[in-house]
């Protein structure tokens, strides 16, 4: 049942990812656009991954925007997402000149999804690992997604749903057979 990411990072690969992010965020603030960087060398970097980076002001969320496909390079997927999470993440305005000083950010890079059996909603809350696993729940018309992070603030497993469901757009006393699960787990790089 382990799912772990199928990226090895080196402590070099790492601090490259997040100088990467740091270059995007910067010529954001400068050029109020995206602009990628050169291509990392390193092999991993290169290798397609899913992840999603969260940015933090004061130790409070100032942005989170991620994908769950490894349609793309780890490198630029981190790139992009750091560029949504501080320009475009609706929940904020965009990223200021005086805030950057303040932020901090965490990469989350994702394991591959691994399908879970929707036997029911207490069967899920039962089979959920705290602080090990994230989650996705979709049934066709909405979904939602919480990183493993988010067991800091909702340790257990029943407020972890419920709020994953209300995130969703979903009723608290929502489920059907037809909503399909997946669990993750992610290795992360902050800065």
């Amino acid at each position: 049942m382990p799912v772990s990411s199928s990226i090895e990072l080196s402590t070099g690969d790492k601090a490259c990812l997040l100088d990467l992010i740091w270059q995007v965020i910067d010529q954001g603030l400068t050029r109020g656009r995206l602009v990628l960087p050169q291509p990392p060398e390193s092999e991993a970097l290169l290798t397609p991954a899913a992840c999603f980076v969260t940015l933090h002001k004061a130790g409070e969320l100032r942005g989170c925007i991620g994908r769950v496909d490894a349609s793309d390079p780890l490198w630029q997927c981190a790139c992009e997402n750091a560029y949504s999470a501080a320009f475009k993440d609706r929940r904020f305005a965009p990223l200021q000149d005086d805030e950057r000083d303040a932020l901090s950010l965490e990469i989350s890079i994702l394991s591959p999804l691994v399908p879970i059996d929707n036997q029911g909603e207490g069967a899920l809350r039962s089979t959920l690992r705290p602080n090990v696993d994230g989650l996705l729940m979709d049934d066709g018309q909405r979904r939602a997604l919480f990183l493993p992070s988010v067991w800091q603030s909702l340790p257990a497993p029943r407020d972890f749903v419920d709020a994953l469901k209300q995130k969703g757009g979903w009723p608290q006393d929502y489920w059907r057979d037809t909503i399909t699960l997946h669990r993750f787990t992610t290795e992360v790089i902050s800065s």
